[in-house]
């Protein structure tokens, strides 16, 4: 009986992925909104800027990421997988902190000062 109920232990992933598609979706939405004003075109641009951070995002980033964390995995069993916890413990704890930022002072808080 295996304790890993999932196919796959990188099964974490796919929401790190999405997430930091979501902060990038918010910084273009914000940034598509300073420069845009006709509401039918910024529409427009976001749909497809939309489309093509989620569709790089899957078909690159997410399989890129599955096999660097399953190459470190492999390489060294205890070092792997204290390797792979530390890093998901750190890669959701960045993007907590990032949301954290994003609901105190808005999105333009993820933003350096010279681009907000």
């Amino acid at each position: 009986m295996t304790l890993w109920p999932f196919r796959s232990r990188t099964i974490w992933i796919v929401p790190l992925v999405l997430l930091v598609v979501t902060l990038l979706e918010d910084i273009l939405t914000y940034k598509v909104r300073q420069h845009v004003r006709d509401i039918y075109a910024r529409t427009a641009v976001i749909l497809v800027l939309n489309a093509f951070v989620f569709g790089v995002a899957a078909g690159w980033l997410s399989p890129r990421l599955r096999s660097l964390l399953k190459s470190v995995r492999q390489g060294s069993r205890s070092a792997g997988t204290i390797g792979l916890w530390t890093f998901y413990v750190l890669a959701y704890g960045a993007l907590y902190d990032a949301f954290l930022i994003i609901e105190r002072s808005g999105t333009a808080g993820l933003l350096p000062a010279s681009l907000r």
